[in-house]
């Protein structure tokens, strides 16, 4: 009877998790910078559910506390700057491939059990499917279902006077150093065609008495890439300097066929010691 309680004890203590989860900070309590499109991928919300930003690119940051660098685009992962696995909040990670970590083969399944759950319509043959998934990259054809656009019906031309096309025209303008962008009637005119195009003269004309120090180029080994810098919105000078990440894609993890592997060092995830290095044996 003595040993049945013992499991009883040991078992719920054994499957408890190494550390607990992150805890985001309340939307209500943070400050979101702005969202400059048009994007270079996908638009993206972090896994707090409160922050709209770009997807961040390969080689970029990403994580941090309340994810406030970024969420990577979902061609990438971010993973630790030093490891061999992903990026554990609130540390900081970097955007790159990370062989041995799959992504999603249907449009339906979740992307990361870490973001929040969006809902909406992929329109697939002609109709549209409805599905709800967690994902911080929400790609959704339509937010909600849509009969004109989702029920094949309404592909006949004959249903052409369903539609409204008004003139609009979208833009920004520069205006005591803010960019103010909206959308007006087609006989408006504005000083930038997109709020990426406005941020980035405003950037030039404010960062152009600013001098930022001088970074020695980076060298790094032959089985790392080097990182970009890391520049906030609102900010002259990168905060974040370039750093030398292990490219996982340059490593060899297979034996010839016939031969087995026979582990002789386990890569740290470290520049410099990026790769295992094993033995092939008959």
């Amino acid at each position: 009877m003595t040993s049945v309680f013992f499991l009883l004890f040991i078992v719920p203590c054994f499957f408890q998790p190494a550390q607990s989860a992150y805890n985001c900070t309340a939307c209500e309590n943070r400050k979101c910078p702005p969202m400059i499109t048009p994007c270079p991928g996908s638009e993206a919300i972090d896994p707090c559910g409160c922050c709209k930003h770009c997807a961040k690119q390969v080689l970029e940051i990403c994580g941090g506390p309340d994810w406030e660098y970024g969420y990577c685009d979902s061609s990438y992962k971010c993973a630790a700057k030093n490891g061999t696995g992903l990026v554990e909040i609130p540390n900081t990670g970097i955007c790159k491939d990370m062989p041995g970590y799959r992504t999603p083969s249907h449009y339906a399944e979740d992307d990361d059990e870490d973001c929040p759950e969006h809902s909406g319509c992929y329109k697939v043959m002609g109709t549209c499917d409805c599905v709800t998934k967690r994902t911080c990259i929400p790609n959704f054809s339509f937010e909600r279902y849509d009969p004109l656009y989702c029920d094949p019906q309404f592909d006949d031309p004959s249903y052409d006077h369903l539609y409204q096309y008004p003139c609009t025209r979208y833009g920004c303008n520069l205006v005591d150093n803010q960019c103010i962008c909206q959308q007006s009637g087609c006989d408006r005119t504005f000083e930038f065609p997109d709020k990426k195009s406005c941020h980035r003269v405003l950037r030039e004309r404010l960062c152009a008495n600013v001098t930022c120090p001088e970074v020695e180029p980076l060298q790094c080994p032959r089985d790392s890439m080097v990182t970009k810098p890391h520049t906030p919105y609102g900010e002259c000078c990168s905060t974040i300097p370039s750093e030398c990440t292990c490219n996982f894609k340059l490593c060899n993890d297979r034996c010839p066929r016939g031969k087995r592997k026979v582990m002789a060092w386990k890569s740290d995830g470290v520049s410099g010691r990026c790769c295992d290095k094993f033995l092939c044996l008959l």
